[in-house]
């Protein structure tokens, strides 16, 4: 078996001079945190003190959120599944009750109780392997977030089934942004970038004045290609993509984006989602989900979201958004094309 993972990041394509002023000297810090190289870089107003309380709310959301980390809120959810309500945090019953309701939008696609199939495939780890069927359909039995029952008014949460585990993994990362950049706005940073993996969120203007410009990472080639580019102001710019994590097996590759239907890796013609919104947290959360939705019902959902924006990149080189791309999308890659919906067949 041949197993790579990639922590693919945005191409940050500022493709105009960073200026001469010694205040426009980018500081920048890169961590491990949230299972994929975090970057913070500040700008002007900034230095390494706010990069810091910014990386500090990163690893409290780590905290309270890692699967990985046996005394974080979620593991402790996880281990009590079956049992009685368990108190949480305001960050962590806030997440699982925004999990909780996307996954209502999605009609399940997106499903924070997705844990016991997200461990049993194992993607991006050492022990990522082709689970027997039996062992897929165990887990699918045990994921439904009708099962997991949140109290708000004594913020607390359970798991009605023994067995059944919270991963959430596909909108921590757009979670901790939030946090930074909510941290840095706080202590007045004009702007900065925070890039976490495929989660970047593009804070204030390009050295206030003018649109940041993001690549979107080309998902058959290595890291730093981009197909395009979009242009964005004080947004979140969030992808998840089949190219991310995966594994290699008797020649074939299993990613992880994987179906709350039949427990395998979604093949239905796309190859990433990126998604733009003022929010990093639905912006990771929406990436997964259109994905999981397909490109008929994901351009829909997108539609009908306000402030939101989506790009589909599909196999075929073909290029799909929910909204004009004029003026803020522009394709570099001429093997790439935009087309119109009613050639998208699913």
């Amino acid at each position: 078996m041949k197993y790579r993972l990639y922590a693919f990041f945005f191409l940050l394509c500022i493709l105009s001079s960073c200026g001469t002023e010694k205040s426009q000297d980018p500081i920048a810090e890169t961590r491990f945190a949230l299972g994929t190289t975090c970057t913070i870089t500040v700008f002007r107003k900034a230095d390494a003190h706010h990069i810091q309380e910014a990386f500090d709310a990163v690893h409290r959301v780590e905290s309270l959120m890692s699967v990985n980390l046996d005394d974080s809120e979620i593991s402790v959810l996880n281990d009590h599944a079956g049992r009685d309500p368990l108190q949480f945090s305001d960050d962590t019953f806030f997440l699982l009750s925004k999990a909780k309701e996307y996954a209502q939008l999605s009609g399940g696609a997106f499903d924070p109780t997705v844990g016991p199939l997200v461990s049993l495939w194992g993607i991006g780890s050492d022990e990522a392997r082709l689970p027997e069927r039996s062992e897929i359909l165990d887990a699918l039995a045990l994921i439904d977030y009708h099962n997991l029952v949140l109290n708000s008014e004594h913020r607390t949460a359970e798991l009605l089934k023994k067995g059944m585990a919270v991963d959430l993994g596909a909108i921590a990362k757009g979670y901790a942004a939030d946090a930074a950049a909510q941290v840095l706005k706080d202590d007045e940073v004009p702007y900065a970038i925070i890039n976490f993996g495929g989660n970047v969120f593009a804070m204030g203007q390009r050295y206030g004045d003018g649109p940041w410009k993001i690549g979107i990472q080309d998902p058959d080639a290595e890291r730093g290609n981009y197909i395009a580019i979009a242009r964005v102001e004080d947004s979140a710019v969030v992808t998840s993509g089949k190219y991310e994590r995966f594994f290699i097996q008797d020649g074939v590759r299993y990613h992880h984006i994987l179906s709350t239907v039949d427990g395998y890796p979604i093949e239905n013609g796309i190859a990433s989602v990126t998604v733009v919104a003022r929010d990093s947290t639905l912006a990771d959360a929406f990436s997964t989900m259109l994905f999981a939705l397909g490109p008929e019902k994901g351009l829909r959902l997108a539609r009908e979201t306000p402030f939101l924006q989506a790009v589909f990149v599909m196999e075929d080189k073909s290029v799909l958004t929910s909204s004009d791309p004029d003026g803020w999308l522009t394709i570099e890659d001429s093997r790439y094309h935009f087309v119109q919906d009613s050639e998208v067949t699913e």
